[in-house]
Protein backbone atom coordinates (compact mmCIF):
# COMPACT_ATOMS: atom_id res chain seq x y z
CA UNK A 1 0.00 0.00 0.00
CA UNK A 2 2.84 2.30 0.75
CA UNK A 3 4.19 1.63 -2.70
CA UNK A 4 0.81 2.44 -4.20
CA UNK A 5 0.74 5.68 -2.24
CA UNK A 6 4.21 6.58 -3.43
CA UNK A 7 3.24 5.81 -7.05
CA UNK A 8 0.06 7.88 -6.68
CA UNK A 9 2.06 10.75 -5.14
CA UNK A 10 4.61 10.53 -7.95
CA UNK A 11 1.86 10.57 -10.59
CA UNK A 12 0.22 13.50 -8.79
CA UNK A 13 3.55 15.34 -8.72
CA UNK A 14 4.08 14.68 -12.45
CA UNK A 15 0.53 15.87 -13.18
CA UNK A 16 1.07 19.06 -11.15
CA UNK A 17 4.36 19.68 -12.97
CA UNK A 18 2.72 19.18 -16.34
CA UNK A 19 -0.21 21.45 -15.33
CA UNK A 20 2.27 24.11 -14.15
CA UNK A 21 4.13 23.90 -17.48
CA UNK A 22 0.84 24.26 -19.40
CA UNK A 23 -0.19 27.21 -17.22
CA UNK A 24 3.21 28.87 -17.76
CA UNK A 25 3.02 28.48 -21.58
CA UNK A 26 -0.61 29.64 -21.56
CA UNK A 27 0.27 32.93 -19.80
CA UNK A 28 3.53 33.56 -21.64
CA UNK A 29 2.71 32.40 -25.19
CA UNK A 30 -0.97 31.80 -25.78
CA UNK A 31 -2.42 34.91 -24.10
CA UNK A 32 -0.19 37.35 -26.09
CA UNK A 33 -1.17 35.53 -29.32
CA UNK A 34 -4.85 35.78 -28.38
CA UNK A 35 -4.53 39.48 -27.53
CA UNK A 36 -2.84 40.16 -30.90
CA UNK A 37 -5.60 38.20 -32.66
CA UNK A 38 -8.25 40.14 -30.68
CA UNK A 39 -6.71 43.48 -31.73
CA UNK A 40 -6.62 42.33 -35.34
CA UNK A 41 -10.26 41.24 -35.18
CA UNK A 42 -11.23 44.52 -33.46
CA UNK A 43 -9.62 46.41 -36.36
CA UNK A 44 -11.52 44.28 -38.88
CA UNK A 45 -14.76 44.86 -36.98
CA UNK A 46 -14.14 48.63 -37.03
CA UNK A 47 -13.48 48.52 -40.78
CA UNK A 48 -16.64 46.49 -41.40
CA UNK A 49 -18.66 48.87 -39.22
CA UNK A 50 -17.36 51.76 -41.35
CA UNK A 51 -18.39 49.91 -44.52
CA UNK A 52 -21.79 49.17 -42.97
CA UNK A 53 -22.24 52.87 -42.14
CA UNK A 54 -21.35 53.81 -45.73
CA UNK A 55 -23.81 51.26 -47.12
CA UNK A 56 -26.54 52.42 -44.75
CA UNK A 57 -25.99 56.03 -45.84
CA UNK A 58 -26.11 54.90 -49.48
CA UNK A 59 -29.31 52.93 -48.82
CA UNK A 60 -30.91 56.01 -47.27
CA UNK A 61 -29.94 58.14 -50.28
CA UNK A 62 -30.77 55.57 -52.95
CA UNK A 63 -34.05 57.21 -53.91
CA UNK A 64 -32.37 60.57 -54.47
CA UNK A 65 -29.61 58.82 -56.43
CA UNK A 66 -32.24 57.07 -58.58
CA UNK A 67 -33.92 60.43 -59.22
CA UNK A 68 -30.57 62.01 -60.19
CA UNK A 69 -29.90 59.07 -62.53
CA UNK A 70 -33.31 59.54 -64.20
CA UNK A 71 -32.59 63.24 -64.67
CA UNK A 72 -29.15 62.49 -66.12
CA UNK A 73 -30.68 59.95 -68.53
CA UNK A 74 -33.22 62.56 -69.66
CA UNK A 75 -30.40 65.06 -70.20
CA UNK A 76 -28.46 62.46 -72.20
CA UNK A 77 -31.49 61.69 -74.36
CA UNK A 78 -31.96 65.42 -74.95
CA UNK A 79 -28.29 65.82 -75.84
CA UNK A 80 -28.52 62.87 -78.25
CA UNK A 81 -31.00 64.90 -80.32
CA UNK A 82 -28.18 67.37 -80.95
CA UNK A 83 -25.45 64.75 -81.33
CA UNK A 84 -26.84 61.26 -82.02
CA UNK A 85 -24.92 57.99 -81.58
CA UNK A 86 -24.83 57.35 -85.34
CA UNK A 87 -24.39 59.64 -88.33
CA UNK A 88 -27.55 58.31 -90.10
CA UNK A 89 -26.75 59.89 -93.46
CA UNK A 90 -30.04 58.74 -95.02
CA UNK A 91 -32.05 60.54 -92.32
CA UNK A 92 -29.90 63.64 -92.71
CA UNK A 93 -30.41 63.54 -96.50
CA UNK A 94 -34.19 63.38 -95.95
CA UNK A 95 -34.03 66.43 -93.66
CA UNK A 96 -31.85 68.37 -96.09
CA UNK A 97 -34.18 67.47 -98.97
CA UNK A 98 -37.20 68.71 -97.00
CA UNK A 99 -35.35 71.95 -96.14
CA UNK A 100 -34.44 72.38 -99.82
CA UNK A 101 -38.05 71.88 -100.91
CA UNK A 102 -39.32 74.29 -98.24
CA UNK A 103 -36.81 76.97 -99.26
CA UNK A 104 -37.17 76.49 -103.05
CA UNK A 105 -33.62 75.32 -103.83
CA UNK A 106 -32.55 72.14 -105.58
CA UNK A 107 -30.33 69.78 -103.62
CA UNK A 108 -28.14 67.45 -105.63
CA UNK A 109 -24.80 65.68 -105.46
CA UNK A 110 -24.99 64.55 -101.80
CA UNK A 111 -21.65 62.84 -100.92
CA UNK A 112 -20.77 61.83 -97.34
CA UNK A 113 -17.04 61.38 -96.81
CA UNK A 114 -16.08 57.82 -95.93
CA UNK A 115 -13.45 58.70 -93.32
CA UNK A 116 -14.81 59.42 -89.89
CA UNK A 117 -12.61 61.77 -87.85
CA UNK A 118 -12.10 60.84 -84.19
CA UNK A 119 -9.61 62.80 -82.12
CA UNK A 120 -8.05 61.23 -79.03
CA UNK A 121 -9.71 62.20 -75.76
CA UNK A 122 -12.91 63.61 -77.29
CA UNK A 123 -16.41 62.21 -76.78
CA UNK A 124 -17.45 62.75 -80.38
CA UNK A 125 -16.38 62.03 -83.93
CA UNK A 126 -17.09 64.03 -87.08
CA UNK A 127 -17.94 63.36 -90.71
CA UNK A 128 -17.95 65.74 -93.65
CA UNK A 129 -20.66 65.84 -96.32
CA UNK A 130 -20.41 67.55 -99.70
CA UNK A 131 -23.52 68.64 -101.59
CA UNK A 132 -24.57 71.22 -104.15
CA UNK A 133 -27.52 73.59 -104.19
CA UNK A 134 -29.12 75.49 -107.03
CA UNK A 135 -31.38 78.44 -106.34
CA UNK A 136 -31.52 82.17 -105.91
CA UNK A 137 -29.47 83.96 -103.30
CA UNK A 138 -32.54 84.51 -101.13
CA UNK A 139 -33.65 80.88 -101.42
CA UNK A 140 -30.14 79.76 -100.50
CA UNK A 141 -30.15 82.02 -97.43
CA UNK A 142 -33.54 80.63 -96.40
CA UNK A 143 -32.13 77.09 -96.77
CA UNK A 144 -29.15 77.88 -94.51
CA UNK A 145 -31.40 79.61 -92.00
CA UNK A 146 -33.56 76.48 -91.80
CA UNK A 147 -30.41 74.34 -91.59
CA UNK A 148 -29.24 76.36 -88.58
CA UNK A 149 -32.55 75.67 -86.82
CA UNK A 150 -32.16 71.87 -86.91
CA UNK A 151 -31.65 70.26 -83.52
CA UNK A 152 -28.72 68.24 -84.83
CA UNK A 153 -25.38 70.05 -84.67
CA UNK A 154 -24.21 70.86 -88.19
CA UNK A 155 -21.37 73.22 -89.09
CA UNK A 156 -20.96 74.74 -92.52
CA UNK A 157 -17.26 74.25 -93.24
CA UNK A 158 -16.97 75.55 -96.80
CA UNK A 159 -19.38 77.49 -98.97
CA UNK A 160 -18.78 78.47 -102.61
CA UNK A 161 -21.46 80.51 -104.30
CA UNK A 162 -21.12 81.12 -108.06
CA UNK A 163 -23.23 82.34 -110.93
CA UNK A 164 -22.90 80.24 -114.08
CA UNK A 165 -22.84 83.11 -116.57
CA UNK A 166 -22.42 86.74 -115.63
CA UNK A 167 -24.39 87.82 -118.71
CA UNK A 168 -27.33 85.63 -117.72
CA UNK A 169 -30.60 87.46 -117.61
CA UNK A 170 -32.52 87.31 -114.36
CA UNK A 171 -35.06 84.54 -113.91
CA UNK A 172 -38.76 85.24 -114.26
CA UNK A 173 -38.83 86.40 -110.63
CA UNK A 174 -36.03 88.90 -111.30
CA UNK A 175 -33.37 86.92 -109.39
CA UNK A 176 -30.20 85.40 -110.78
CA UNK A 177 -29.87 81.67 -110.16
CA UNK A 178 -26.61 80.60 -108.51
CA UNK A 179 -24.95 77.27 -107.82
CA UNK A 180 -23.64 76.68 -104.32
CA UNK A 181 -21.08 74.05 -103.34
CA UNK A 182 -21.30 73.25 -99.63
CA UNK A 183 -19.26 71.15 -97.22
CA UNK A 184 -20.90 70.58 -93.85
CA UNK A 185 -19.59 68.74 -90.83
CA UNK A 186 -21.84 66.69 -88.59
CA UNK A 187 -21.10 65.02 -85.28
CA UNK A 188 -21.92 61.81 -83.48
CA UNK A 189 -21.52 60.86 -79.82
CA UNK A 190 -18.91 58.20 -79.08
CA UNK A 191 -18.60 56.56 -75.69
Amino acid sequence: MKLNLQIAGFILLLGLGYAGYQLYTFYNEDIPKMEAEKQKLDGEISAKQGELKTLQDFAQNIESIKQELKELNLQLESALEYMPRTFNFSGLLRKLTMLAQNSGVELFSFHPQKAEEKKEGLFYSTASINFDLKGTYTQTLVFFDQLSRLKRIINVEDLKLRVNDVNTTPSSSGNIVANTAVIIKTYRFTE
